[in-house]
C-alpha cells in the first residue's frame, strides 16, 4: 500500500529523541508503530505513522528543528537500494535521474523531479498523500538529506545556491542558515533544491560499476505491489508534477497500452478520468494551502483554462477557488509541527477506491 515504508524511515529516531531527554517507545506506541520496527529495513511501517511521531516528538521536546537533526543522523542510508545507486553512479546526473525513477521503491508516497536549466538545476520534493500530519517536518527533514547526498557526491564543502518550501517557516534564519549554509526561502511554489547545473556532469568518485548494475537491477525488477486503482492513482500525482497527467503518458508510465487501461479501470469501477479528477481536487485543496495564486494551482493541476478549474473547484467545494484559499488558509496549518492534518479535510466526495 502507498502508505507503508521501510523501518529505516525511522532510523536513529530512538537514540536522537533519548539524547533530548524523551521517550521514543512511547510516542512511537502511541501512533502504533512497534519501536522494534524503527530502523528496520526489513520491516514496513506506516508513512503517517512516522510523520506523526516526528510531529508528536518536534512538539514534546520543542525543537521545532527535529526534522533537520534526524536528517544529520540518517543521512541517506534510509534509501536503501537507492543509496546504493547515488554512491555508485557514473555521474551526479546520472544519480539524482536514479533517485527520482526510483524513489518511490523505498517511499512510495515520495515525489522527486529534476529540471535542467541553462546555469541552475532544481531538485524537486513533494509528498503524494493529501493527509500527512506535520508535512513540513518531513519536507525539512527530506531537504537535509537531499544536502547530505550532494555533499557525498560533491563533496563536503557544496552549498546550493537556495532552498524553497512550501510551508512556512518552522525555526529562525539563523537554524536554517547553519543547516544549509544557503539562503532558505519559504512560502514558495515548490519545495526545491536548487545548484549550479554544470555540477551534474560532474563524475562520482570511488564508484563501484557492479554495486551500481546490482541496484538498478534489483530497483528495475521490484515490482509494484499497488491494486491497479492505487498505482494509476499515485502515477498520475507524479506526472501531474511534470505536467503530463494525462491518460496516454499514464499509460506508458505503467506499461500498458491505453485502451487495456482504460478497460481494466473499468472493470474496478473506477474510470481514468474519475480517478484524475479525485487527484485534481485532493491537490486542489492542498495547494489552497499554500501562498500560490489561483492561476498557479490551476496551471499545476492541469488545466488549460483558469475557468475550467473555477469550475471544478465549486462542483468540488461548493467554493470559488479564492473562497477555498481564504477558508484554507483561515485554518490550523496542516504542515506544521502541532497540527493534526487528520482534522482538516474537504467536502466528502465518494470514491470507488478510497486512496490507502
Amino acid at each position: 500500500m502507498a502508505d507503508l515504508i521501510a523501518g529505516t524511515a525511522l532510523l536513529h529516531f530512538a537514540p536522537l529523541v533519548r539524547s533530548l531527554g524523551g521517550d521514543p517507545d512511547r510516542l512511537m506506541q502511541a501512533h502504533g508503530i512497534d519501536p522494534a520496527a524503527a530502523g528496520d529495513g526489513r520491516r514496513l511501517i506506516s508513512y503517517r505513522g512516522v510523520a506523526a511521531v516526528i510531529g508528536a516528538a518536534t512538539t514534546e521536546l520543542h525543537r521545532q528543528d527535529f526534522g533537520l537533526l534526524l536528517a544529520v543522523k540518517q543521512g541517506i542510508d534510509i534509501l536503501g537500494p537507492v543509496a546504493v545507486l547515488i554512491r555508485n553512479a557514473e555521474t551526479v546526473s546520472g544519480a539524482i535521474d536514479g533517485v527520482c525513477r526510483y524513489l518511490h521503491h523505498c517511499a512510495p508516497p515520495d515525489v522527486a523531479t529534476l529540471k535542467r536549466g541553462t546555469h541552475s538545476a532544481v531538485f524537486t520534493y513533494d509528498i503524494a498523500l493529501r493527509q500527512v500530519a506535520h508535512r513540513a517536518q518531513i519536507i525539512e527533514k527530506s531537504l537535509a538529506v537531499t544536502l547530505g547526498a550532494f555533499r557525498l557526491m560533491i563533496g563536503d564543502d557544496f552549498l546550493p545556491l537556495r532552498i524553497t518550501m512550501q510551508h512556512q517557516r518552522l525555526s529562525s534564519p539563523e537554524r536554517y542558515r547553519a543547516f544549509f549554509g544557503c539562503p532558505v526561502e519559504f512560502g514558495a511554489p515548490e519545495n526545491a533544491f536548487h545548484f549550479a547545473t554544470h555540477l551534474l556532469e560532474q563524475p562520482i568518485r570511488g564508484r563501484d560499476a557492479a554495486a551500481l548494475e546490482l541496484a538498478e537491477n534489483y530497483l528495475a525488477q521490484s515490482g509494484h505491489d499497488l491494486p491497479l486503482v492505487d498505482y494509476v492513482r499515485e502515477t498520475i500525482h507524479r506526472l501531474m508534477r511534470l505536467g503530463h497527467a494525462a491518460l496516454i503518458p499514464t499509460a506508458d508510465a505503467i506499461g500498458l497500452h491505453p485502451r487495456v487501461l482504460q478497460r481494466r479501470l473499468a472493470e474496478a469501477g473506477m474510470p481514468f478520468e474519475a480517478i484524475l479528477d479525485d487527484v485534481r481536487r485532493e491537490l486542489a485543496w492542498e495547494l489552497s494551502a499554500t501562498a500560490l495564486q489561483v492561476s498557479q494551482i490551476s496551471t499545476m493541476l492541469g488545466y488549460a483554462e483558469q475557468s475550467s478549474y473555477a469550475r471544478a473547484c465549486r462542483r468540488w467545494h461548493a467554493l470559488s477557488p479564492r473562497q477555498l484559499i481564504r477558508n484554507r488558509h483561515a485554518m490550523p496549518d496542516e504542515r506544521g509541527a502541532g497540527s493534526d492534518a487528520a482534522a482538516v479535510t474537504g467536502p466528502a466526495v465518494p470514491v470507488a477506491a478510497p486512496r490507502p
